[in-house]
């Protein structure tokens, strides 16, 4: 295709018997442009698009496009949420104008309970069902609900293969090891079989994106030993675990009133690219 040519772009919603909304734009077009035009369709208010963004594929995202980014391709894309600050969820829920919104809030919360990343009690799921009655349906009550599950503002990346071995707090993970990876508000949750390690995030030193791709180093400090570990995983979608992780941060230093990244705290390559991230949260 000729630089210029209107093509079009077909993006999904987590709504499993809906059909992709398709919109026109310019031949490397940016996703911010695509994700305009999308919320154009859905009737999203423009003050509540930063809550949402583009990402290659659905329910497995490979990556999450920023709005700068020329978009990849013209289908395997999706509108999902973006947002790791549960008060400016609230506020949309709360005043209940923005129906489009709210729509897909709760088509991500329903996926999140449906795909089993949240764990509702008997009890709770009986109240998401009934919040899903067609004749009478509160997606908003449905959402507020599942805020307050565990894990609800958080990301779950399934079949990361660990690089290294692996020993923090007497948990054990040898190279190969193909475990759970969940980042949270809290910090990071390594599951594998019946084990499970948390590690908030003041204990995490940095993050490296070593090789171009698939591969993301974590460096963990101990302050019982002093020692520093180094949590390297392997998965398809680690450009969105770093895009995930980096969210996270700023959103928690947002929260904290902390300061910005600053360019001592990130490390490039000679054509630009950032490899390295310190961590303004760590403490020592």
């Amino acid at each position: 295709m000729e630089l210029g040519n209107i093509v079009k772009v077909s993006v999904r919603t987590l709504d499993i018997d809906s059909s992709p909304i398709q919109v026109s734009v310019k031949e490397e077009a940016t996703a911010g442009e695509v994700l305009q035009k999308v919320a154009n369709v859905l009737g999203i208010h423009t003050e509540n698009l930063p809550l949402f963004s583009l990402f290659e594929c659905m329910e497995a995202p490979i990556n999450r496009l920023r709005d700068q980014d020329i978009v990849p391709f013209t289908t395997g894309l999706s509108i999902q949420k973006w947002c790791f600050e549960p008060v400016k969820e609230e506020q949309v829920l709360s005043r209940n104008v923005d129906t489009a919104a709210i729509q897909l809030l709760f088509l991500q919360a329903q996926a999140d309970v449906r795909e089993g990343k949240l764990h509702p009690s008997p009890e709770q799921r009986t109240k998401l069902e009934e919040y899903c009655d067609p004749s009478f349906p509160l997606h908003g009550r449905y959402v507020q609900l599942c805020q307050t599950l565990e894990d609800y503002s958080s990301v779950r990346f399934r079949d990361v293969i660990v690089e290294r071995d692996l020993c923090v707090d007497n948990f054990k993970v040898p190279v190969g090891t193909i475990i759970e990876l969940r980042v949270t508000l809290t910090g990071l949750r390594l599951v594998s079989g019946e084990m499970t390690l948390s590690i908030v995030w003041s204990r995490i030193t940095s993050w490296t994106n070593v090789k171009e791709g698939n591969h993301l180093q974590y460096e963990v400090y101990s302050p019982d030993s002093g020692s520093r570990d180094i949590l390297a995983v392997q998965t398809i979608q680690a450009p969105y675990l770093l895009s995930t992780t980096l969210e996270i941060i700023a959103a928690l230093q947002k929260e904290q009133s902390g300061p910005a990244f600053h360019t001592s705290q990130v490390h490039r390559q000679e054509e630009g690219t950032v490899t390295h991230w310190d961590n303004v949260l760590f403490q020592a």
